[in-house]
């Protein structure tokens, strides 16, 4: 096969590797637009798992990633003026530049031609490169391939509200470090690991409104390094901050595609996907991806057959990590809801936040930090009520609660029912004459499950009576519940039946059941 690949990074250069493995007598081209010592960021991060993955796939690159490589077992979360390590979470760090020029070694050695300083600038240079067997699209987020090719690949971008930087510092991180820190201008995160005995990558994010606050759009690059130095001031120990060449602040972009190949064209990386780096897969996305590419052509020589089974294996597990790289990634869009907590509960918060994590595997893998955890949990004061505290915020989400009533026959009905709570009785407002209406009257015994809409895997299911139906008060209720279900002050009259005689029914909680597989 002759194959053209655009983008030289780790999406691009793997796959070439793994091709050129598979068979020598492939004619591949890799089409970088920088040189090869030229790199954006710092370092980047691996599971063990994606180790044990690139050691199966090639050894010889493996193994000068591993003398590159500097290893830790610790997430270390700086809170509320302490620092807490969360263990059994092993990674390794390494210069994204090293890592890159050992990919290049390994091209060298393998037959890949390299081709540095070559700009692919124009719909019509892809249409030239598409006259090979395979066009691989491997040029990151801004991809052209993807633009050029937008109608067929159907890309859904998504720009997230947080600003960030990627920035280096020579004082050297113990494990993966989040931390955060309030300044005057407002709350700043900042995400650190070191990638070589002396020096670490450190991005730093914040909400928009501490980046106006602080004053920082109009800051030239020392002027931001020593800001941001100085909210960190603690955490770095006197070490500064620094820039690779400019600074440059970015919201993160999440790309996603309907449609993953075009004709012998095919994305690979972050111009297929992205994922947040508060969940450090980008890369290890970006290798599997072509792990998995080769894999198809493995099986199926012929492009079009390996394309389709390429997108039909690997979609699936890309669409999972992107998943759990938006709930990490809008967690922290929203810690401000979280930072009041003390320490031990904001990190558990933390780790649990792309819902991968739960209290089990913590507690195999971080038992001392579980031992915290579980010693503040039994602080706590109890619950009043059998509806535990931790469950309710689901009464003032958006929650569409399921509420099954008996029928005449004794067989089930459910139906979606808006609902609210008054401190003793779960509450169910309807119209007098419905059917629900008539079964709670005939038969008072209901279940209802109340499913947190952020989280479906979380959920209260509660069995009872209900003990009283009553039309006072059920205009003002229904108003009440209005601005969580439909942003609106009142409950509109056009959604109302002619005559409709408004209930509150009454359902107390004599058996409940809370289910969080993931606290």
């Amino acid at each position: 096969m002759k194959i053209n690949i655009v983008g030289g990074g780790p999406a691009g250069l793997y796959f070439a590797i793994l091709m050129k493995k598979l068979d020598p007598a492939h004619a591949i081209t890799v089409l970088e637009r920088d040189g090869p010592d030229d790199t954006f960021g710092w370092g980047i991060v691996f599971s063990d798992r994606t180790f044990a993955a690139l050691r199966e796939q090639d050894p010889p690159s493996y193994d000068c990633l591993v003398k590159a490589s500097e290893t830790w077992d610790d997430v270390v979360i700086v809170h509320g003026g302490e620092t807490l390590r969360v263990g059994g979470n092993p990674m390794a760090g390494v210069s994204r530049l090293a890592f890159l020029n050992l990919l290049h070694e390994r091209c060298r050695e393998l037959g890949v031609d390299l081709r540095f300083h070559a700009n692919v600038a124009t719909p019509e240079d892809l249409e030239r490169l598409k006259e090979a067997d395979l066009l691989v699209g491997a040029d990151g987020a801004n991809s052209l391939v993807r633009r050029t090719y937008e109608a067929f690949f159907l890309p859904s971008l998504d720009l997230r509200r947080n600003k960030y930087l990627w920035l280096g510092t020579p004082r050297p991180f113990g494990g993966l470090t989040l931390t955060f820190r309030e300044a005057p201008a407002g709350l700043f995160i900042g995400h650190s690991y070191r990638f070589s005995p002396t020096m670490s990558t450190f991005v730093v994010e914040c909400p928009p409104e501490t980046w106006l606050q602080a004053g920082l759009e109009g800051l030239d690059e020392a002027a931001t390094c020593a800001y941001l130095a100085a909210v960190f001031r603690e955490d770095l120990g006197g070490q500064p901050l620094m820039a690779n060449h400019f600074v440059r602040w970015f919201n993160f972009l999440l790309v996603k595609n309907k449609c993953w190949r075009h004709q012998n064209v095919v994305l690979l990386g972050d111009a297929l996907h992205t994922a947040h780096f508060s969940i450090g897969s980008g890369t290890k996305l970006a290798l599997d991806d072509s792990i998995a590419l080769a894999g198809c052509f493995a099986d199926h020589p012929a492009a079009p057959r390996a394309l389709e089974a390429f997108e039909q294996r690997r979609k699936p597990r890309v669409d999972e990590f992107q998943e759990a790289a938006l709930q990490s990634l809008t967690w922290l869009e929203k810690v401000q809801d979280y930072v009041s907590l003390e320490p031990a509960p904001f990190a558990y918060r933390l780790m649990t936040r792309s819902k991968r994590v739960g209290y089990n595997r913590l507690k195999r893998g971080a038992p001392d930090f579980i031992a915290r955890y579980d010693a503040w949990r039994e602080a706590q004061p109890p619950d009043i009520g059998l509806i535990p505290a931790g469950f309710l915020d689901l009464f003032r989400k958006r929650t569409f609660a399921h509420l099954a009533t008996l029928m005449p026959d004794g067989t089930p009905h459910v139906t979606p029912v808006w609902v609210d709570y008054d401190g003793k009785h779960i509450l169910v407002n309807s119209a007098r004459g419905r059917l629900k209406d008539r079964h709670m009257q005939q038969r008072p015994d209901v279940a209802i499950e109340i499913q947190d809409p952020e989280n479906p895997n979380r959920y209260l299911l509660v069995r009872g009576p209900v003990v009283a139906i009553t039309e006072e008060g059920a205009d003002e209720q229904l108003d009440s519940m209005s601005p969580r279900y439909l942003n609106r002050e009142k409950y509109p009259p056009a959604m109302r039946f002619e005559g409709e005689v408004r209930r509150i029914y009454r359902i107390e909680p004599r058996h409940v059941v809370i289910w969080d597989p993931f606290a």
